[in-house]
């Protein structure tokens, strides 16, 4: 059995290998994407003493584009823009996003998803640029790396005349020459890191296989469907995106609104995206409230704390995902990981490639002379 596991993960990670760390270094600079999105264009940063109406700075976007808003995200952080989405255009690969200042209300920039640098990367990541098809190769890259994760623990783990010895396994040892060094890199590196790659690739699989994966998980934990509430029309005027942020806002007072969805149709819903206090992760806005674009009444809400256990697992997936999970602490753990791909593919390969050519010079010393 242990030959038949080194055989699938020697092959399979020398065959996928490197696709695996074109995902793994993009996801590293995904961990930090907005923060590298500013640095890259600096004219996205604003700064100023008040806010200017929601309103306005739907107007204005709505204008430089010709077209309607869906959603608006919200500044993440003072001087950072708010982010307001429309619909793609035939040939883009993403929706139009207009950034705005949501001080002056002026619009900053107006760029397709998947075109400007970072989100560019976010493709690669998560498509490899090639669409859903390259997205379902992204998920069994994601089964892959669980393979590799478990095959690699059976392979760690002592037996024989190593059982039992489990220093030996989990340090790297000095002055044992090249091939020890690259021998000892791949496999102490790989368990240290083992938790961490099996939530990364578990979460990784879960985002893109995310139906089946529910189905799975709802087989073992209650999960609840998620609403799809409506409005219902009326003759009175529909509120403003400010009314509608207010009234959330004053549901929720300790709440960070994250994202506005704005209606399209007559029978639309706002639906606020916010993040509270208690939660795990500040950046993902996982509750959701929706409330009639009328009467502002609230027709639904989306509490993950209020959540039966499944739906709550399934949540999580994205947030560890990126780290946000974990904070900053969380964040900087999985940029890290993001390499390990590379270095396990390097040594890997320098393992595999000096065991052929010392069997092909024992094959050659074997040979008769003529």
């Amino acid at each position: 059995m242990r030959t038949l596991l080194f055989f699938l993960h020697k092959y399979t990670g020398l065959t996928l290998g490197l696709l695996l760390v074109i995902s793994g270094l993009t996801g590293s600079l995904l961990v930090f994407h907005d923060t590298l999105d500013e640095h890259l264009t600096p004219g996205l940063i604003t700064h100023g003493e008040n806010l200017a109406p929601l309103s306005t700075v739907i107007s204005n976007a709505e204008a430089a584009t010709g077209k309607t808003a869906q959603r608006i995200d919200l500044s993440r952080q003072p001087g950072s823009p708010h982010t307001l989405r429309f619909a793609n255009d035939a040939d883009a690969p993403g929706p139009l996003q207009v950034s705005v200042s949501p001080y002056s209300g002026n619009v900053l920039a107006v760029r397709d998803w998947g075109l400007y640098p970072m989100t560019w990367v976010y493709r690669l990541h998560y498509t490899l640029l090639a669409g859903s098809n390259g997205k379902i190769v992204v998920g069994i890259l994601g089964l892959c790396l669980l393979g590799f994760c478990l095959t690699g623990l059976v392979l760690w783990w002592p037996t024989g005349k190593r059982k039992g010895k489990w220093q030996r396994n989990l340090t790297i040892k000095r002055g044992a020459g090249r091939y020890r060094l690259h021998f000892d890199l791949h496999q102490v590196t790989g368990i240290y890191l083992l938790p961490v790659l099996i939530v990364i690739a578990f979460s990784g699989v879960s985002l893109v296989f995310g139906k089946q994966v529910s189905v799975l998980v709802g087989s073992a934990l209650t999960m609840q469907e998620r609403p799809s509430p409506f409005s219902n029309p009326t003759d009175s005027a529909p509120l403003t995106a400010d009314e509608a942020f207010a009234l959330a806002q004053s549901r929720f007072p300790e709440a960070t609104i994250q994202r506005l969805y704005l209606p399209k149709a007559p029978t639309d819903t706002y639906r606020a995206a916010f993040s509270l206090p208690e939660d795990a992760w500040q950046d993902y806005g996982a509750n959701n409230l929706w409330l009639d674009q009328y009467s502002g009444e609230t027709l639904a809400l989306w509490q993950i704390s209020q959540l039966p256990e499944g739906n709550q697992f399934m949540t999580w997936q994205f947030p560890l995902h990126n780290g946000d999970a974990l904070g900053l602490p969380g964040r900087l753990i999985v940029l890290f990981s993001g390499f390990a791909p590379l270095l396990f593919f390097i040594t890997g390969s320098y393992l595999w490639w000096t065991k052929r050519q010392l069997k092909r010079k024992a094959i050659q010393r074997r040979k008769p002379r003529t």
